[in-house]
């Protein structure tokens, strides 16, 4: 039952499911258990404290000043609340009418404050037992130990009905569980659902194979080890490996490049929700988190919309739009759309050279080249630094230089820049918005053009980029 695919991952997110939900559910009962005891057992303490004021002793005769305020709520025979007065020996000095007949449970020789829940006429009842030794209501401290011992002083016991809190409690306990039930029946279908959708286009993928390298590999993958869904599509990998060798790896790096960078945003959003819904919080609070998790999940967009940018640079069948394209006018379109935020820094752009230089090239892929290296050097530059943009030709290619006077890149990262994700300095940034992303598309971009990019810095000294692109020729 287990060989299929859809069994073992509905299965397993069944079960990981049931034990998130009933260590949830068990969390949330005990939580409940114990607010509702706590706040029972404070009430009790308030209640034994008060009636232990009204009570005084002179000559081993003990007075009660029990006002009808304070009696009212023990006075019912029907009342849920009752109390006791003991001394420490167990001797009953008085009780309230609520009793009745009743007495309320009692053990001679304690002399510490206690909780416990018993059973009053059959119904389910916290008692507290409150100790006042004789020298408290008389202020003799020096006298503690003496009085304890010769078994001095009362015990307030005070205890409620709590019937109702315990059928509050179980019916949240019922609630809780019919809802865990609910929740795995609804998910459990919804898993079927999806498994089966989501495994339906592998037969389809396996045809596709089949028709397109039906007999191009006689080396054979294993299959005895492979689930039943999967046997058609590792029998056609078999017969398609060599073609399919590079588009397999592309999206192998696609996958790793994704789950490596997604993974700390959804961390975030993850922890963000749980943090903010954990207790009741002030609008503030509430606002704070929701900025955090929409901040992290633009980054999030920006993140994907670069590696779809760079997959599609990476495939083999990517298409561009060639036509004539003016590089002066493409630079001036990117500082027409980074110029606030160069001004945000005081930094200056200035263009110059041959900006009437024409190419054979993508003009879109062309101006997203110049707005990365440009945002770059706005980015990790100084405030009120400047930027310098100069277009000359040079053997056959159209230079592009971009100067800034920015903090600069280490000799021995200069090697690295164009990894993906790689990133010279991460917390600056991050501060910045970086993603390690942009010098890697604009590689591609260039390298689809038949050029080159080289860069030159050093720390604290700037940096200069180099583009080359094979120009057709210079309108002066």
């Amino acid at each position: 039952m287990l060989s299929s695919i859809k069994a073992r991952v509905i299965a397993f997110y069944m079960v990981v499911l049931f034990l998130t939900l009933s260590a949830l559910g068990v969390f949330l009962y005990f939580s409940l258990h114990k607010i509702v005891y706590s706040s029972i057992d404070s009430g009790l303490l308030s209640r034994a404290k008060a009636l232990a004021t009204l009570v005084t002793e002179n000559d081993n005769e003990t007075e009660f000043k029990f006002s009808d305020d304070v009696m009212w709520e023990y006075n019912s025979p029907k009342s849920k609340n009752f109390f006791q007065i003991r001394r420490f020996d167990g001797t009953t000095l008085e009780k309230s009418a609520s009793l009745r007949d009743s007495e309320l449970p009692f053990q001679a020789g304690k002399d510490q404050t206690s909780f416990k829940t018993i059973f009053l006429n059959g119904e389910p009842t916290r008692l507290v037992n409150f100790y006042v030794p004789e020298d408290n209501r008389h202020g003799n401290k020096e006298k503690t130990s003496a009085v304890k011992n010769k078994g001095h002083g009362l015990v307030i016991q005070c205890a409620e009905d709590i019937e109702d809190r315990i059928d509050l409690i179980q019916s949240y306990s019922i609630v809780l569980s019919l809802s865990i039930v609910f929740i795995m029946i609804i998910s459990a279908s919804g898993s079927f659902l999806i498994a089966k959708k989501a495994l339906t286009p592998i037969k389809e993928i396996s045809e596709t194979i089949d028709r397109i390298s039906e007999s191009n590999l006689s080396e054979r993958v294993t299959e005895k080890s492979i689930p039943s869904e999967l046997k058609g599509l590792a029998a056609s990998f078999n017969r398609t490996f060599d073609s399919l060798e590079n588009a397999f790896n592309r999206q192998k790096q696609f996958t790793a490049d994704a789950s490596h960078e997604l993974r700390t945003p959804l961390s975030v959003i993850l922890t963000q929700g749980e943090v903010a819904l954990r207790r009741e919080r002030t609008a503030e609070e509430y606002k704070k988190a929701v900025t955090a998790i929409i901040d992290t999940a633009k980054t999030m967009s920006q993140i994907v919309q670069k590696l779809l940018t760079l997959v599609r640079l990476s495939s083999d069948k990517v298409e561009l739009k060639i036509e004539d394209i003016n590089i002066g006018k493409t630079i001036h379109e990117a500082v027409k759309l980074l110029t606030p935020l160069a001004e945000q820094k005081g930094i200056s752009i200035n263009i110059s050279g041959n900006e009437q230089s024409v190419i054979r090239g993508d003009r879109a892929a062309l101006l997203e080249l110049f707005t990365n290296l440009i945002d770059n050097a706005i980015k990790y530059n100084i405030p009120q630094g400047k930027i310098d943009i100069s277009i000359k030709k040079e053997t056959g290619f159209i230079v592009t230089e971009i100067r800034d006077t920015g903090i600069g890149i280490s000799e021995g990262d200069l090697d690295r820049v164009f990894d993906r994700f790689y990133r010279v300095d991460k917390s600056r940034s991050r501060e910045s918005g970086g993603i390690g992303l942009g010098l890697s598309i604009c590689d591609e971009i260039v390298k689809l053009h038949g050029g080159r990019i080289e860069i030159k810095s050093r720390v604290g000294h700037g940096t200069t980029v180099y583009v080359y692109l094979k120009g057709d020729k210079i309108t002066s």
